[in-house]
């Protein structure tokens, strides 16, 4: 009959337009794109030669269709919110394209650090820490600090030299080895879409020689690195001084680049980034009426007044008032 001929035409091109419309959606969630993608494959996030279960483990969201999904008034090309206690995704954009990150590399150093060393050991500083330039601590070469120190040094003002100070100081063989650690605790994590070239997260040459990462794999490494309690003590300092010691050190004062909590209620740092190939990136944690939130921004601009907005934006649409 012609109708029924006439009704699974138009049930097939309903069905056409809903797949279509769903893959529209996927790719802005997920993401298709990478600014990696001239030099390297951009690959899809758990591929399913890394992965059996999604889920892999309990630092990432428990599922990938975000809460909210109006991320229109942000100008990161890549971001993701999650709900810290719930693993809820709350809000997501290409979160898994991998992108250059910064000095947001320097969370998987922290954490490593943090790992395989005591905080009271000592680091003397090596010349070619202090050659690094960018952010600094403010090194001087011999000088002698301990990890607890340099960890400061390396998350509140971002310092290049402390990050690779930590590196050269606390690599079983030297800098690559520690290098080599970041890239397997990534893989303990199962973060397949990461990858460290140096403890800083500066550029390379080129950015197939720059550390790289996905929203989503730094989300999960955020939520992981948090649970230690001296990454979360160190992250949420607002400033640090560090007294003269004769003879081994002189005296320092750190500021943390990321405490907002003079323009934004309940900021807890985190750490942020800004390079050539990665513009500026963010990885942000807060709480507020109980909900604890970890946003992530990549290549975007102002990313502090982002971060801000998208925390409004959340909380409000959460019920809970900030400000």
């Amino acid at each position: 009959m012609w109708w029924k001929k006439a009704g699974i035409a138009i049930g097939l091109i309903s069905l056409i337009y809903l797949i279509g419309y769903k893959v529209k959606i996927d790719q802005n969630i997920l993401g298709v794109l990478s600014p990696l993608a001239d030099e390297q494959k951009t690959r899809v996030v758990f591929n399913e030669q890394n992965k059996t279960k999604y889920p892999p483990n309990d630092n990432f969201p428990l599922q990938l269709l975000p809460k909210f999904n109006d991320t229109a008034n942000i100008n990161a090309k890549s971001l993701c919110v999650m709900d810290v206690d719930s693993r809820e995704l709350l809000m997501g954009k290409n979160i898994s394209t991998t992108m250059p990150i910064a000095s947001v590399a320097k969370i998987m150093t922290a954490m490593v650090a943090l790992e395989r060393s005591s905080l009271n050991f000592e680091i003397k500083i090596p010349d070619s820490a202090c050659q690094v330039g960018e952010a600094e601590m403010g090194l001087t070469p011999g000088e002698k600090l301990t990890t607890q120190d340099l960890l400061y040094g390396m998350m509140l003002p971002s310092g290049n030299d402390a990050a690779e100070s930590l590196a050269q100081g606390l690599g079983r063989g030297g800098r690559e080895e520690f290098i080599n650690a970041m890239n397997e605790k990534a893989k303990e994590l199962n973060l397949y879409d990461t990858h460290f070239v140096n403890p800083t997260g500066l550029d390379g040459n080129s950015i197939k020689e720059t550390s790289y990462s996905t929203c989503l794999d730094l989300l999960s490494l955020t939520n992981y690195a948090l649970k230690n309690p001296k990454f979360a003590e160190i992250v949420d300092t607002r400033y640090r001084e560090i007294s003269y010691v004769e003879g081994k050190h002189k005296a320092f004062y750190l500021l943390n680049k990321l405490h907002l909590d003079k323009s934004y209620p309940g900021i807890k740092g985190v750490k942020p980034g800004d390079t050539p190939f990665a513009g500026e990136t963010l990885v942000s944690y807060a709480e507020n009426g109980g909900k604890k939130l970890i946003v992530v921004l990549l290549d975007t601009l102002y990313s502090k007044d982002e971060v801000i907005k998208l925390y409004d934006d959340i909380y409000g649409k959460l019920g809970i008032k900030v400000r």
